[in-house]
Protein backbone atom coordinates (compact mmCIF):
# COMPACT_ATOMS: atom_id res chain seq x y z
CA UNK A 1 0.00 0.00 0.00
CA UNK A 2 0.92 3.34 -0.98
CA UNK A 3 2.11 6.00 1.99
CA UNK A 4 -0.39 8.70 2.47
CA UNK A 5 0.30 12.02 1.29
CA UNK A 6 3.80 13.90 1.99
CA UNK A 7 3.93 16.37 4.42
CA UNK A 8 3.15 19.09 1.90
CA UNK A 9 0.09 21.09 0.58
CA UNK A 10 -2.23 20.33 3.35
CA UNK A 11 -0.82 17.72 4.96
CA UNK A 12 1.21 17.58 7.83
CA UNK A 13 3.63 14.83 9.39
CA UNK A 14 3.50 14.05 13.12
CA UNK A 15 5.43 11.78 14.51
CA UNK A 16 3.93 10.58 18.35
CA UNK A 17 5.98 9.57 21.32
CA UNK A 18 5.93 5.44 19.97
CA UNK A 19 7.72 6.90 17.20
CA UNK A 20 4.28 6.30 14.83
CA UNK A 21 3.98 8.58 12.12
CA UNK A 22 0.62 10.01 11.47
CA UNK A 23 -0.95 11.99 8.60
CA UNK A 24 -3.62 14.22 8.89
CA UNK A 25 -5.62 17.18 7.53
CA UNK A 26 -5.19 20.42 9.51
CA UNK A 27 -8.66 22.07 8.30
CA UNK A 28 -10.65 19.21 9.92
CA UNK A 29 -10.43 21.11 13.20
CA UNK A 30 -10.50 24.37 12.08
CA UNK A 31 -13.62 26.47 12.50
CA UNK A 32 -13.79 29.17 10.03
CA UNK A 33 -17.53 30.38 10.32
CA UNK A 34 -19.13 28.56 7.80
CA UNK A 35 -22.95 28.36 7.42
CA UNK A 36 -25.64 25.60 7.04
CA UNK A 37 -26.84 25.76 2.74
CA UNK A 38 -28.58 24.01 0.60
CA UNK A 39 -26.80 22.63 -1.96
CA UNK A 40 -27.08 19.95 -4.97
CA UNK A 41 -24.74 17.28 -5.11
CA UNK A 42 -24.44 15.54 -8.08
CA UNK A 43 -23.28 11.99 -8.16
CA UNK A 44 -23.49 10.86 -11.84
CA UNK A 45 -27.13 11.06 -12.63
CA UNK A 46 -28.32 10.77 -9.66
CA UNK A 47 -28.92 14.48 -7.46
CA UNK A 48 -29.02 14.95 -3.68
CA UNK A 49 -29.81 18.02 -1.56
CA UNK A 50 -27.85 18.33 0.89
CA UNK A 51 -28.14 20.43 3.76
CA UNK A 52 -24.95 21.37 5.89
CA UNK A 53 -21.48 23.21 5.79
CA UNK A 54 -20.44 23.47 2.36
CA UNK A 55 -17.52 26.14 0.81
CA UNK A 56 -14.99 24.38 2.52
CA UNK A 57 -13.34 21.04 4.14
CA UNK A 58 -12.73 23.07 7.52
CA UNK A 59 -15.27 22.26 10.43
CA UNK A 60 -14.63 21.79 14.44
CA UNK A 61 -14.61 18.33 15.80
CA UNK A 62 -18.38 18.41 16.69
CA UNK A 63 -19.00 19.78 13.16
CA UNK A 64 -17.48 16.84 11.01
CA UNK A 65 -21.00 15.44 10.79
CA UNK A 66 -21.74 18.42 8.76
CA UNK A 67 -19.70 18.37 5.65
CA UNK A 68 -19.76 16.27 2.48
CA UNK A 69 -16.10 14.80 2.86
CA UNK A 70 -14.43 13.39 -0.04
CA UNK A 71 -14.87 9.89 0.87
CA UNK A 72 -18.33 10.38 1.20
CA UNK A 73 -18.21 11.22 -2.75
CA UNK A 74 -15.82 8.74 -3.59
CA UNK A 75 -18.37 6.16 -1.85
CA UNK A 76 -21.58 7.31 -3.43
CA UNK A 77 -19.60 7.20 -6.80
CA UNK A 78 -18.96 3.69 -5.99
CA UNK A 79 -22.36 3.19 -5.33
CA UNK A 80 -23.10 4.09 -8.31
CA UNK A 81 -20.86 1.91 -10.38
CA UNK A 82 -21.76 -1.26 -8.76
CA UNK A 83 -25.34 0.12 -7.93
CA UNK A 84 -26.00 -3.88 -8.48
CA UNK A 85 -25.50 -3.78 -4.21
CA UNK A 86 -28.08 -1.81 -3.18
CA UNK A 87 -31.13 -3.21 -5.37
CA UNK A 88 -33.56 -5.17 -3.37
CA UNK A 89 -30.75 -4.85 -0.44
CA UNK A 90 -31.49 -3.46 3.04
CA UNK A 91 -29.07 -0.88 4.11
CA UNK A 92 -27.39 0.82 7.06
CA UNK A 93 -25.11 3.68 6.73
CA UNK A 94 -22.86 4.08 9.77
CA UNK A 95 -21.70 7.84 10.97
CA UNK A 96 -23.91 9.31 7.94
CA UNK A 97 -23.47 12.56 8.89
CA UNK A 98 -25.19 14.39 6.05
CA UNK A 99 -26.32 11.08 4.57
CA UNK A 100 -24.65 11.45 1.40
CA UNK A 101 -23.86 7.69 0.54
CA UNK A 102 -27.33 6.91 2.40
CA UNK A 103 -29.41 8.89 0.19
CA UNK A 104 -27.91 7.93 -2.83
CA UNK A 105 -27.95 4.18 -2.33
CA UNK A 106 -31.88 4.80 -1.71
CA UNK A 107 -32.18 6.60 -4.91
CA UNK A 108 -30.66 3.45 -6.87
CA UNK A 109 -32.94 1.22 -4.97
CA UNK A 110 -36.63 0.41 -5.99
CA UNK A 111 -37.01 0.11 -1.82
CA UNK A 112 -35.37 3.20 -0.50
CA UNK A 113 -37.25 2.37 3.13
CA UNK A 114 -35.15 -0.24 3.18
CA UNK A 115 -32.49 2.07 3.77
CA UNK A 116 -31.58 3.42 7.20
CA UNK A 117 -29.06 6.47 8.25
CA UNK A 118 -27.42 6.77 11.26
CA UNK A 119 -25.56 8.55 13.54
CA UNK A 120 -25.08 8.80 17.35
CA UNK A 121 -26.01 12.74 18.11
CA UNK A 122 -29.41 14.11 18.26
CA UNK A 123 -28.38 17.38 16.34
CA UNK A 124 -26.87 15.42 13.07
CA UNK A 125 -30.31 13.14 12.66
CA UNK A 126 -32.10 16.64 13.07
CA UNK A 127 -29.94 17.12 9.94
CA UNK A 128 -30.24 13.51 8.43
CA UNK A 129 -34.47 14.24 8.50
CA UNK A 130 -34.23 16.89 6.87
CA UNK A 131 -31.85 16.14 3.72
CA UNK A 132 -34.17 12.55 4.16
CA UNK A 133 -37.26 14.83 3.71
CA UNK A 134 -36.17 16.80 0.85
CA UNK A 135 -35.12 14.33 -1.21
CA UNK A 136 -38.15 11.59 -1.16
CA UNK A 137 -41.26 13.77 -1.01
CA UNK A 138 -44.95 12.63 -2.22
CA UNK A 139 -46.03 9.28 -1.95
CA UNK A 140 -42.75 7.83 -1.53
CA UNK A 141 -41.21 6.38 1.45
CA UNK A 142 -37.89 7.37 2.10
CA UNK A 143 -34.86 6.37 4.19
CA UNK A 144 -35.20 6.12 8.01
CA UNK A 145 -33.06 8.17 10.18
CA UNK A 146 -32.01 6.60 13.40
CA UNK A 147 -29.78 7.33 16.33
CA UNK A 148 -27.04 4.72 17.03
CA UNK A 149 -23.69 4.33 19.08
CA UNK A 150 -21.62 1.87 17.92
CA UNK A 151 -21.21 -1.19 20.43
CA UNK A 152 -24.36 0.24 22.45
CA UNK A 153 -27.97 -1.12 22.49
CA UNK A 154 -27.32 -3.44 19.25
CA UNK A 155 -30.01 -6.18 20.21
CA UNK A 156 -32.61 -3.18 20.65
CA UNK A 157 -31.14 -1.58 17.40
CA UNK A 158 -31.78 -5.15 15.50
CA UNK A 159 -34.77 -5.78 17.12
CA UNK A 160 -36.35 -2.63 15.34
CA UNK A 161 -34.50 -2.61 12.10
CA UNK A 162 -33.24 -6.00 11.64
CA UNK A 163 -29.89 -6.88 9.96
CA UNK A 164 -28.15 -5.49 7.04
CA UNK A 165 -26.96 -6.63 3.43
CA UNK A 166 -25.19 -3.88 2.83
CA UNK A 167 -23.66 -1.65 5.74
CA UNK A 168 -21.57 1.71 4.11
CA UNK A 169 -18.79 4.16 5.85
CA UNK A 170 -17.39 7.40 4.92
CA UNK A 171 -14.65 8.59 6.70
CA UNK A 172 -15.50 7.12 10.11
CA UNK A 173 -12.24 6.44 11.55
CA UNK A 174 -9.42 8.81 11.97
CA UNK A 175 -6.50 7.56 13.38
CA UNK A 176 -4.58 4.32 13.59
CA UNK A 177 -4.99 4.96 17.59
CA UNK A 178 -8.71 5.37 17.37
CA UNK A 179 -8.45 1.51 18.39
CA UNK A 180 -11.63 2.96 21.55
CA UNK A 181 -14.09 3.79 18.21
CA UNK A 182 -12.77 0.92 16.02
CA UNK A 183 -13.36 -1.24 18.11
CA UNK A 184 -17.16 -0.86 18.56
CA UNK A 185 -17.16 -0.25 15.06
CA UNK A 186 -16.49 -3.51 14.16
CA UNK A 187 -18.44 -4.87 16.95
CA UNK A 188 -21.41 -3.28 15.49
CA UNK A 189 -21.41 -3.96 11.86
CA UNK A 190 -20.58 -7.77 12.79
CA UNK A 191 -23.57 -7.96 14.75
CA UNK A 192 -25.88 -5.73 12.52
CA UNK A 193 -24.38 -7.45 9.28
CA UNK A 194 -26.88 -10.03 7.35
CA UNK A 195 -26.02 -13.71 7.13
CA UNK A 196 -26.76 -13.41 3.17
CA UNK A 197 -23.56 -14.94 1.41
CA UNK A 198 -23.33 -11.19 -0.47
CA UNK A 199 -23.74 -9.04 2.69
CA UNK A 200 -20.95 -6.97 2.81
CA UNK A 201 -19.56 -3.38 4.66
CA UNK A 202 -17.97 -1.08 2.38
CA UNK A 203 -15.53 1.69 4.09
CA UNK A 204 -14.09 4.76 2.32
CA UNK A 205 -11.61 6.07 4.27
CA UNK A 206 -8.92 9.14 4.27
CA UNK A 207 -5.73 7.32 4.71
CA UNK A 208 -3.94 9.23 7.87
CA UNK A 209 -1.77 7.05 9.08
CA UNK A 210 1.01 4.79 7.26
CA UNK A 211 -0.11 1.67 9.99
CA UNK A 212 -3.89 2.33 9.18
CA UNK A 213 -4.96 -0.36 6.98
CA UNK A 214 -3.31 -2.69 8.81
CA UNK A 215 -4.82 -1.97 12.08
CA UNK A 216 -8.53 -1.89 10.74
CA UNK A 217 -7.26 -5.14 8.67
CA UNK A 218 -6.53 -6.55 12.42
CA UNK A 219 -9.62 -5.09 14.69
CA UNK A 220 -11.67 -6.56 11.87
CA UNK A 221 -10.79 -9.95 12.35
CA UNK A 222 -11.22 -9.81 15.94
CA UNK A 223 -14.70 -9.42 14.63
CA UNK A 224 -14.50 -12.33 12.25
CA UNK A 225 -14.62 -10.15 9.62
CA UNK A 226 -12.39 -10.57 6.36
CA UNK A 227 -10.87 -7.50 4.39
CA UNK A 228 -10.52 -6.75 0.96
CA UNK A 229 -8.84 -3.28 -0.75
CA UNK A 230 -10.67 -1.92 -3.81
CA UNK A 231 -7.52 -1.42 -6.19
CA UNK A 232 -7.13 2.31 -7.29
CA UNK A 233 -8.09 1.02 -11.03
CA UNK A 234 -11.20 0.23 -10.02
CA UNK A 235 -12.08 3.34 -8.20
CA UNK A 236 -14.27 5.66 -9.99
CA UNK A 237 -12.94 7.30 -12.82
CA UNK A 238 -15.22 10.61 -11.71
CA UNK A 239 -13.26 10.70 -8.97
CA UNK A 240 -9.99 11.20 -10.37
CA UNK A 241 -9.32 14.97 -8.85
CA UNK A 242 -10.57 14.18 -5.60
CA UNK A 243 -8.22 10.47 -5.38
CA UNK A 244 -5.40 12.57 -7.23
CA UNK A 245 -5.33 15.30 -4.00
CA UNK A 246 -6.55 13.35 -0.99
CA UNK A 247 -5.18 9.86 0.12
CA UNK A 248 -8.33 7.74 0.04
CA UNK A 249 -8.52 3.85 0.57
CA UNK A 250 -11.60 1.68 -0.09
CA UNK A 251 -12.27 -0.86 1.24
CA UNK A 252 -15.02 -4.21 1.55
CA UNK A 253 -15.48 -6.45 4.62
CA UNK A 254 -17.02 -10.06 4.47
CA UNK A 255 -18.59 -12.48 7.13
CA UNK A 256 -15.85 -15.50 7.56
CA UNK A 257 -16.89 -19.03 9.14
CA UNK A 258 -20.18 -18.29 9.10
CA UNK A 259 -23.45 -20.34 7.98
CA UNK A 260 -25.06 -18.22 5.26
CA UNK A 261 -27.66 -17.99 3.29
CA UNK A 262 -29.00 -17.07 0.04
Amino acid sequence: MDDPAPESGNFRRVKHTNQLETYFYPGLFMDDHMNYTWKDVDIGHVQVKVHGRHGSESATYAETGQVVWPASVVLSHYLLQHSHLVQSRSVLELGAGVGLPGLVAAKLTKEPSAVVLTDHTEVILELLQKNTEANFTGDTDGPKAALLNWGADLEEFKKTHGTFDLILGADIIYWTEQEGMAEPLFQTVSTLLSKKADAMFVLCHHNRSAQMSKSIRDIAGKFNLLCAEVTKEDLPAACSDILSNVSLQLLTFTAKDVDTII
